[in-house]
């Protein structure tokens, strides 16, 4: 039988070893509160660079669309080649036959000369029963024309024939044929040129591919994003929710300190018997508070490893448009080269025919303008004022050597010239047209034509090359900053690791310190 005084010195031994495992746990719930701290720091930061990935993912969609857009742009244009064509030929043909109204005389010349003379590739103008009686092909003279589709206007003055364009099937060469009617008699007007289909196409169709992957990349990388910035949010209400747990178990921490520190030796305290009970349900809920977090931190890696898989997609989908857009050619640039050519000869044969009506008024050149299909016509005298067009006020006006009429001023000194600028937008009006300019036929002076045109811009080729860079670069940027938060977020969980593992330390301490107490009560 145990004597009073080593009873209280039993009683002092246990209440020293309860003290002792509480600040063992205190000690460990300082661990804890650290990691938390640092939680809640991390999870602002990942908070930012997610919104900068979804920001990537929203310039990466736009980018794409309109691409895309460029993409249906340039493949228009190329489609366009033979209809631009096709347009041109029936201009040219147009004017052939207002001259042939005016001067009946004018098939009595040499057709080859004629020809080199304004440009014409190929023409053909018959009699009524459809014999070719000028022409510069010289085997096709007396000739009958061969093509039943186009001896149909002999019988239907107004139609306008366009022919399918033929190729050789060995390059990339097409001829296409227009006729329309003679005014002058009945007879045909029969034009013919070669052109380049553009070889772009391919390339076009798949850089189309390529904005449209990148397309649906950004639109999956926002999906991403926003599952991530869902379980993020998840998180920080689970931290905020540990947090509160924390500061709890804290307290009951410090109070069970207290309590112990103040119970005498003899005596067994209820209220050290209810704070340890709240201190075990405390540390319970901080233990599976903890292990839920740990839930989320491998929940938020799966897309994370996601989006980084996104990012290299889209990262080597860049590099496969910048491989498109090197095979693509400089398409618009051959679109200009075409209207140039077309152009030159339609303001030769308009000069031709105006050589023709030196009465010819102002008036009389609206509907002229617009039968042949030309938008504008205007036609200086030696010093380069304005003497005729089809342009409402336009007489009188001045080309001088300066600004926008400056490299049409030259035709004055140099007849011969052929002067053809590029799409640009015109001081006047602000609207955009493209000018062909030559000489004026039997007197000095400038005959220009000019249409409504759009701006090019830079070629394919370089267009697609700079969305190609953007593309690659975004995705590159994303890349970066989906790893920078995969970082972050495995430190996260190796520390929520940590945590748990200082928690089951911090529960074998709380099992002791009951273990202390069921000997003191």
């Amino acid at each position: 039988m145990q004597t009073g005084e080593a009873i209280n010195t039993e009683r002092k031994t246990n209440y020293d070893g309860l003290k002792t495992k509480i600040r063992n746990i205190k000690e460990g719930s300082y661990v804890i509160k650290a990691i938390m701290e640092e939680y809640m720091d991390s999870i602002n930061q990942v908070f930012e660079k997610i919104k900068s990935v979804q920001g990537i993912a929203n310039k990466t969609n736009l980018l794409a669309i309109n691409a895309s857009i460029e993409t249906i742009h340039a493949s228009d244009l190329l489609a366009s080649f033979e209809k631009i064509v096709a347009n041109n030929l029936l201009i040219q043909a147009r004017i052939l036959a207002q001259i042939l109204e005016y001067d009946p005389d004018f098939l009595f010349q040499d057709g080859v000369k004629f020809a080199r003379e304004t440009g014409i590739e190929e023409f053909y103008i018959t009699d009524d029963q459809g014999i070719v009686k000028f022409t510069n092909m010289p085997a096709w003279n007396n000739a009958k024309l061969n093509s039943a589709e186009v001896l149909k206007i002999l019988h239907d003055p107004q139609l306008e024939i366009e022919l399918p364009a033929t190729g050789n099937g060995l390059d990339s060469t097409h001829f296409k044929v227009v006729a329309i009617a003679r005014r002058d008699q009945p007879g045909v007007i029969q034009i013919g040129a070669h052109f380049i289909k553009p070889k772009g196409q391919l390339a076009i169709d798949g850089f189309g591919v390529v904005a449209q992957e990148a397309k649906r990349l950004a639109d999956v990388s926002k999906v991403m994003s926003a599952r991530i910035t869902g379980l993020t949010n998840e998180l920080f209400t689970e931290i905020t929710n540990l947090k509160q747990s924390y500061d709890e178990a804290e307290k009951i921490i410090e109070s069970n300190l207290e309590i112990a520190e103040s119970a005498k030796q003899n005596e067994s305290s209820m209220s050290q018997e209810e704070a340890l009970q709240s201190m075990k349900v405390c540390l319970i809920n901080l233990d599976n508070g903890l292990r839920e977090i740990r839930k989320y931190f491998r929940g938020i890696l799966s897309p994370l490893t996601e989006l980084i898989n996104i990012a290299r997609q889209t990262n080597l989908l860049g590099v496969r448009a910048a491989i498109e857009a090197a095979h693509s050619t400089n398409d618009k640039q051959d679109f200009d080269n075409l209207l140039n050519v077309h152009m030159a000869v339609e303001a030769k044969l308009a000069a031709t025919y105006i050589e023709r009506r030196p009465d010819m008024t102002c008036e009389e050149m609206v509907p002229f303008a617009d039968y042949i299909g030309v938008g504008e016509i205007w036609i200086t005298d030696a010093n380069g004022k304005v003497e005729l067009t089809n342009v409402a006020g336009g007489k009188g006006y001045v080309f001088m050597n300066e600004g926008q009429t400056a490299p049409f001023y030259r035709l004055l000194a140099s007849p011969e010239l052929v002067v053809a600028m590029p799409p640009a937008l015109r001081a006047l009006d602000n609207r955009i047209f493209k000018y062909v300019g030559v000489g004026r036929k039997g007197k000095p002076g400038i005959f220009q034509v000019g249409n409504v045109s759009k701006m090019y811009g830079d070629s394919t080729a370089e267009g697609f090359a700079v969305v190609s860079k953007q593309i690659k670069d975004l995705a590159e940027q994303s890349r970066e900053i989906a790893t920078e938060i995969e970082t972050m977020v495995e430190s996260m969980e190796y520390k929520a690791v940590k945590a748990i593992e200082t928690m089951k330390t911090v529960n074998k301490h709380r099992l002791e310190t009951e273990m202390y107490w069921s000997e003191l009560k």
